[in-house]
């Protein structure tokens, strides 16, 4: 088994932490700060097509690329996206040493 790779339902190559649901849907699944987090797409490449009756979104390796970069910056996009003003404005002054 070491040297078979995993394919999705076209025959495409699954990159490290892809992979393809029963129903059809992608999954990317990632560790942030000890902590499991997954992402899905009815899609894996923008080029796809959208399965009938399911909404349009980026496609799986798109969010990927976005959840790298932010992982290389050191984002956390699940907590950014929950963050109140308050909390932003906290998070700023215990970063500002020069006050």
């Amino acid at each position: 088994m070491a040297g078979k790779k995993r394919t999705d339902n076209k025959g495409r190559i699954l990159r490290d932490g892809e992979r393809q649901r029963s129903d059809g849907e992608y999954e990317y699944r990632y560790d942030y700060a000890g902590q499991r987090r997954s992402v899905y797409s009815w899609k894996l490449v923008p080029t796809d097509r959208l399965p009938k009756g399911k909404r349009d979104d980026l496609s799986l390796r798109e969010k990927e690329k976005a959840i790298e970069k932010d992982l290389a910056d050191g984002v956390d996009a699940v907590r950014a996206s929950r963050m109140t003003l308050n909390e932003l404005f906290c998070m700023y002054m215990d970063h500002k040493t020069n006050l």
